[in-house]
């Protein structure tokens, strides 16, 4: 391009003498910097420990396993319902301890939105289950809550993980290593279920496991939900869990137990520490057998003292 000399002749300007384009150069300039100042924020913002995510994982047997996970902090609570319960039971405890400790609930094998297509119906199994959502998860100081029949389930879950599991915390379960029935009485108990398998898992959950107390509507939900379950499988996950040597997974625990148990029926301390000598338990007054459902403030503050007695 042509320019004026002092003189008044005319010259070409070199190209190192073009003037730089600034503002385009500035204007990619300060782009480059908003872009890396708001992922440097975005990856130290600290998240929400309210916002839960959904996973899957397989059981041992290839059994999708259902689980939502959430919270923070370096102990995790591994969250498992009873017999035919799913994870959705726990949501409100979750909801309450997820701003100090991370919190894991799962669905069982036949249970929920968990795999169906399983035949062998054990302890063992549901175990697997357990271990499968701690495993993917990388859990490594877990606190295994087990409600009802996930009470020997979490004792052979906590055998299988070894040092990922920290301590158990029994859910109205586990009242009574040595308790059992008579054979005849089993039978005719599974031969209800499998006669009429809505009408007498209704009896068996207002007549045997409600309270006087329960709040009606809490137990009409638990058991509306109950009867529409499977007996094909249903009834054979409490049939084998009487397989399970409950004595022998106990004395195998290398960790503490605090139960927390409704006062409907006595914990026998004096006998369970003859298997697990670090067993002791929280006692939730009035309620029945889901004490996280029927109480969840109480059993919030019961979980809190637990908690704090394991040192959590």
């Amino acid at each position: 391009m042509p320019a004026a000399n002092l003189d008044g002749s005319r010259r070409e300007i070199d190209s190192r003498e073009r003037p730089i384009p600034i503002l385009p150069i500035m204007k990619h300039a300060i782009l480059a910097l908003f872009a890396f100042l708001v992922l440097a924020c975005s990856s130290n913002a600290p998240r929400d420990p309210l916002e839960f995510h959904d996973g899957t994982t397989r059981s041992t047997d290839g059994v999708p396993i259902e689980f939502t996970a959430g919270g923070q902090g370096e102990t995790a609570l591994v969250f498992v319902h009873g017999w035919l319960g799913d994870q959705s039971v726990w949501y409100r405890t979750m909801q309450r301890f997820a701003p100090r400790y991370r919190v894991v609930a799962m669905d069982l094998a036949g249970h929920g939105k968990s795999g169906r297509d399983r035949q062998d119906w054990s302890v063992e199994r549901f175990a697997d289950d357990v271990s499968a959502v701690v495993r993917s998860l990388d859990l490594h100081h877990a606190i295994l809550v087990g409600h009802s029949m996930s009470g020997p389930i979490s004792v052979a879950a906590a055998n299988k993980l070894g040092d990922r599991v920290d301590a158990l915390i029994p859910v109205d379960t586990l009242l009574d290593a040595e308790w059992d029935l008579p054979p005849e009485v089993w039978k005719q108990f599974f031969d209800g279920l499998r006669a009429d398998f809505p009408a007498n898992t209704e009896a068996f959950f207002r007549g045997i496991l409600a309270a006087p107390t329960s709040p009606k509507a809490v137990i009409d939900e638990i058991v509306a939900k109950a009867r529409l379950a499977d007996p094909v499988s249903a009834v054979p996950m409490l049939e084998n869990g009487r397989d399970y040597d409950l004595k022998a997974g106990l004395r195998a625990l290398r960790v503490p137990i605090r139960a927390i148990n409704s006062d409907m029926n006595p914990t026998k301390l004096e006998t369970n520490r003859k298997y697990a000598p670090r067993f002791d338990v929280e006692i939730v007054s009035g309620v029945g057998h889901w004490p996280h459902l029927e109480a969840p403030d109480r059993f919030g503050d019961a979980l809190d003292k637990v908690l704090a007695a394991l040192g959590r």
